[in-house]
């Protein structure tokens, strides 16, 4: 099966790699469609390298994968696809997967058969943003998506336990980053339960996001959730975190069980944070060791608890590549893949 995929090339990252090891892994040779000179200036709002530059450059770099390839100028988008009679299968990006319809359609109005298309997932960097050679060269990420400044982080709150938490787990996850509280502007409840805990920890997250002008944005939110089966409440602190694409995760934190006292105040109108002061004499527990290690004589912190919500969110990012499939359909393009 012969495959075909384009783009301008300027500068080969870690989608193009994946680009185009899926070309090589489904095809039997491949074909590549390099923008012009003329037709890369015209897309593109970064310097570009001259044409035989980037084929040299290309063709050392596709040599590595063992199978015949060619390397042919296109002056647009569509490039040999809607017309060649030699292709079989096309491979794309999410951001020209519609221009590989359009191609198809050409083709069936030229009378050839419409061509196999393999959509690849988007590969992002640490900030979430999509990889692409104008944000290498602007400087803002290397060629494999890791951001050139501090990874920012927004937190929904003042809480310093909170903040410290977050810091902890993105630093251990990401390197540097640069974490910032942020108070919210909508009113929040004093004591959530229930659903309306998870609730809490999303607005938290999408407010901090948006207001925090950050890469991600996290809420945190515990309250207590009545266990059927037990027939108690448990008291579980979630975690959501959204990043600038706006995609979210949510993760939660182990769950325990308040003094009966604590459980009736709450039940009556009260809160925990309220009640468990009154109960130990410690102002504002809750932005300190924090109940858990008051309850626990000290063994685990709100702080250790707080920051198992925040890596349980985290989990989908950290192993990204076994929680996003990848797309395959039907269509047909060389593409430019930016």
């Amino acid at each position: 099966m012969k495959v075909g995929l384009g783009g301008t090339f300027n500068l080969l990252h870690k989608g193009h790699e994946l680009l185009f090891e899926t070309a090589f892994s489904v095809g039997d040779s491949v074909e590549v469609g390099l923008t012009s000179d003329e037709f890369a200036k015209s897309i593109k709002s970064v310097p570009v390298a001259p044409y035989f530059q980037r084929k040299a450059n290309l063709a050392k770099f596709l040599e590595r994968y063992g199978k015949p390839f060619n390397i042919v100028m296109i002056s647009d988008e569509k490039g040999t696809a809607t017309t060649s009679e030699t292709l079989d299968a096309l491979v794309v990006s999410p951001e020209t997967r519609d221009e590989a319809d359009r191609i198809n359609e050409q083709r069936r109005r030229n009378g050839l058969r419409p061509l196999k298309v393999f959509c690849i997932k988007e590969v992002r960097a640490d900030d979430a943003r999509a990889i692409s050679a104008s944000r290498v060269l602007k400087g803002e990420i290397d060629r494999d998506g890791r951001l050139l400044r501090p990874l920012r982080i927004a937190v929904g709150s003042s809480n310093k336990v909170k903040v410290d938490a977050v810091r902890n787990v993105f630093t251990q996850a990401f390197g540097l980053v640069e974490v910032v509280s942020v108070e919210l502007s909508s009113s929040t409840e004093k004591q959530p339960m229930e659903e309306r805990t998870i609730k809490g920890a999303i607005r938290r997250a999408q407010e901090a996001l948006e207001t925090g002008k950050a890469d991600y944005g996290v809420g945190i939110e515990a309250g207590l959730f009545h266990n059927k089966v037990l027939g108690k409440h448990l008291d579980i602190q979630y975690c959501a975190i959204v990043d600038s694409s706006g995609k979210m995760t949510v993760g939660h934190g182990p769950g325990f069980e308040y003094p009966p006292d604590v459980i009736r105040s709450v039940l009556d109108g009260g809160t925990v944070g309220d009640t468990m002061s009154d109960i130990t004499g410690i102002e504002k527990i809750g932005h300190r060791q924090g109940s858990i290690g008051y309850l626990s004589d000290g063994l685990i912190d709100r702080t250790s608890l707080t920051e198992i919500a925040v890596l349980m969110a985290l989990i989908p990012r950290i192993r990204k590549e076994l929680y996003e499939q990848q797309g395959q359909a039907y269509s047909s393009s060389a593409t430019a893949s930016r």
